[in-house]
């Protein structure tokens, strides 16, 4: 949510090596004082946590949903600057204070979210997901007004990190197994997203304009509103009355 706009912020004032050796800097910090004070202990050693509701088939219908979400957001994301700049008419130093709105507006999805996720852990992944699909289609759509742009990109904004929370959340509730290995296959399948939805983008660029990377974006987020939902209904079926 910080390191975007403030790395954006450093690289204008210097040079693109600068934010990039500093994340460096900052993550052999991180390591050494992981292996320093973080305890050691065989996972076998330790009592693992399990799921309120193990079900296989809500597991894989989050894990799909949220590979799909995350595809769907960094397909547009990536080249979110080209967007501001090209389609909206955003100077340099607007696009650099739109980052930190999105931040700001990724944080106060968390908290909103958050305060509401114990009561209705489901239609929260659920409506996470549809706000991204709005705001990223709408983007698409109104992109070039900067008025509507800010507004989708808030919403986008608003979407992007509790997707990821409300997919975690839901592992507590349907993993198969532990807790720990569904939260791993969580976090892996939402990088992979990530990396295919940056390269997707960058495909839709090479054939389109940078407009079409948030269609294809918008329209991927649009397949895991589905996923989740033909999740439900098969779900459903398969209860024993």
């Amino acid at each position: 949510m910080l390191g975007v706009p403030a790395g954006t912020w450093l690289g204008q004032q210097s040079n693109w090596q600068v934010p990039i050796a500093l994340l460096a800097a900052l993550g052999l910090v991180s390591l050494v004082t992981i292996a320093a004070l973080l305890p050691t202990s065989r996972p076998e050693e330790e009592p693992a946590a399990y799921a309120t509701g193990p079900d296989v088939w809500r597991f894989g219908t989050v894990l799909a949903a949220g590979t799909l979400s995350a595809a769907g957001a960094f397909t547009g994301y990536t080249y979110i600057v080209t967007f501001l700049g090209d389609v909206s008419g955003f100077s340099p130093s607007t696009v650099s204070a739109l980052f930190v709105v999105f931040g700001v507006a990724c944080l106060a999805g968390v908290s909103i979210i958050g305060a509401v996720l114990d009561r209705f852990p489901q239609s929260a992944l659920a409506t996470a997901v549809a706000t991204q699909a709005v705001g990223m289609l709408g983007l698409y759509a109104f992109g070039a007004h900067p008025v509507a742009a800010v507004v989708f990109l808030v919403l986008m904004g608003g979407a992007l990190g509790p997707v990821f929370m409300t997919a975690q959340n839901a592992m507590l509730h349907c993993a198969p197994g532990r807790t720990d290995i569904a939260f791993a296959a969580n976090s892996g399948a939402y990088n992979a997203g990530i990396a295919a939805g940056a390269a997707l983008g960058g495909l839709v660029l090479s054939l389109a304009d940078v407009r079409g990377t948030f269609l294809a974006g918008g329209l991927l987020t649009v397949g895991s509103c589905v996923a989740l939902l033909g999740g439900e209904l098969l779900r459903g079926r398969r209860r024993p009355v």
